[in-house]
């Protein structure tokens, strides 16, 4: 059974996938401990952003655990493994805070697709990323391939699920899935700046600005005009203006 280890680092929580014997692959009860720390995320504003990572220095995740999916019916593997993990999934994409997938070894199957609802990926150029899905007579079934597709384009999506394509990090930079990447010794201190970075900003605005788009919205004008209120009516705004026409830093 896996884990998902999380300590707290100022303003910034990381949380490490754990399950040491299956290079870290999914079972259910990560995807339990996962909703577990979302619901914990929400309910603490101090959390400004959320690191998410496989093993320091090594594997980021081999997939959806096979042995636990395959012993389950179609109907229960439809349900409750893709059914309810899609759910686990898209409130972890929809979180209010920034948050940044690691990537430094394999990240494969069910991990890629969890790695790409992150909103940033940093990468270390032993990342190698694939979806094997189609070759063993699966679908990447918690919405990797549109996830992908929305990033990367269609055509490159397709590349990848259909013919299992593995990727490296150069190739993923240049298909856009991830932000950077940088040698092994170059990774926390990469990793570093960017949370401090996201730290920095309003956390009532990088929220409203993520929502705008990541969110499905079926009337973007609306949503625009209510999240332009919303920030405006915020006292990160009013800081935010006093220290522009100051020329000082705000600190939110």
């Amino acid at each position: 059974m896996g884990h998902i280890l999380s300590r707290r680092e100022d303003a910034v929580l990381v949380l490490e996938l754990s399950n040491p014997g299956k290079a870290n692959a999914l079972d259910f009860a990560m995807l339990a401990a996962l909703d577990e720390q979302i619901a914990q995320i929400n309910r603490d504003d101090g959390i400004r952003a959320v690191v998410l990572r496989g093993t320091p220095g090594g594997v980021f995740s081999s997939g959806a655990d096979i042995r636990e999916w395959s012993a389950l019916s179609p109907e229960t593997f439809a349900t409750q493994w893709v059914g309810e993990g899609n759910a686990v999934f898209r409130r972890f994409e929809r979180l209010r805070c920034p948050t940044v997938a690691v990537i430094e070894g394999l990240c494969f199957g069910g991990g890629l697709e969890l790695a790409l609802c992150c909103d940033l990926r940093l990468a270390g150029t032993g990342a190698r990323l694939r979806f094997p899905e189609v070759s063993i007579g699966a679908i990447p079934g918690w919405e990797g391939g549109d996830r992908l597709q929305r990033i990367a384009g269609r055509g490159r999506a397709l590349e990848a699920v259909l013919l299992s394509q593995e990727i490296d990090a150069s190739t993923a930079l240049q298909w856009g899935i991830v932000n950077a990447f940088c040698a092994p010794q170059e990774v926390e201190a990469q990793l570093q700046e960017w949370t401090a970075r996201l730290c920095r900003v309003s956390p009532r605005a990088a929220a409203l600005a993520k929502a705008l788009i990541v969110d499905d919205h079926d009337d973007p004008h609306a949503a625009y005009t209510s999240a332009a209120l919303a920030v405006r009516s915020s006292p990160d705004a009013e800081l935010g203006i006093r220290a522009f026409f100051a020329k000082t830093a705000a600190v939110f």
